[in-house]
């Protein structure tokens, strides 16, 4: 049962905004130069344009969607589709001119790759789960040939993770101990199987 909590317990227990850090600290680790930072919502088209939320090259990293889950122990978790917005435009690159183009597919390819490594992608973060592969995780541009006139080139990297045990399990855990001789999970007492005894399958027998 959900009991009441303050507004600093609310804050201390949050996994999402800590997950989200989280992410920036790991990505900016990776790509030395590039600038990542949070971003708090769904992001605008013009307000990249403006260039005032994502600094060129940088990478913003945002959420568009949260929802609830369980997992096999009927603990609550979160689904949370991740966006990460690119920023590129060109620049001198080790003494040579690269295009705008070029340095999206660069940060967002880099980006991809480190969502498909199996330590980097859990960002350091224990109750974070392994980047869903369905849908999996793409790369797409977020631009038309007119917005790229104006200098600079948008692309999006999504993809979704659970945040594991937000809330308690629903189910009941007594705690027992296996009798390898019988074949058995052994409890202390009836009040222990009785906890335990709706979500027991039931065999039926035919008529």
């Amino acid at each position: 049962m959900i009991q009441p909590a303050t507004l600093d317990q609310l804050l201390a227990r949050d996994p999402l905004a800590p997950t989200q850090i989280a992410i920036v600290n790991t990505l900016s680790s990776q790509m030395p130069g590039v600038t990542i930072v949070r971003h708090p919502g769904k992001v605008d088209l013009s307000e990249l344009v403006a260039n005032t939320i994502v600094k060129s090259p940088g990478v913003g990293i945002g959420w568009s969607r949260i929802r609830e889950t369980f997992i096999t122990d009927g603990a609550t978790c979160f689904v949370v589709e991740w966006v990460a917005y690119v920023v590129a435009e060109a620049k001198a690159v080790a003494n040579r001119r690269v295009e705008k183009e070029e340095i999206g597919l660069a940060i967002g390819s880099r980006i991809l790759a480190i969502l498909a490594d199996p330590i980097l992608s859990l960002w350091n973060r224990t109750g974070v789960m392994p980047v869903e592969d369905k849908p999996q995780a793409e790369l797409k541009p977020f631009f038309t040939l007119k917005d790229a006139k104006q200098g600079t080139a948008y692309y999006v990297v999504t993809w979704s993770q659970i945040i594991a045990d937000i809330g308690p399990s629903v189910f009941p855990q007594p705690e027992g101990h296996v009798d390898i001789d019988a074949g058995l999970i052994q409890f202390q007492d009836g009040a222990a199987v009785s906890s335990i005894e709706p979500w027991a399958p039931v065999e039926e027998e035919d008529a």
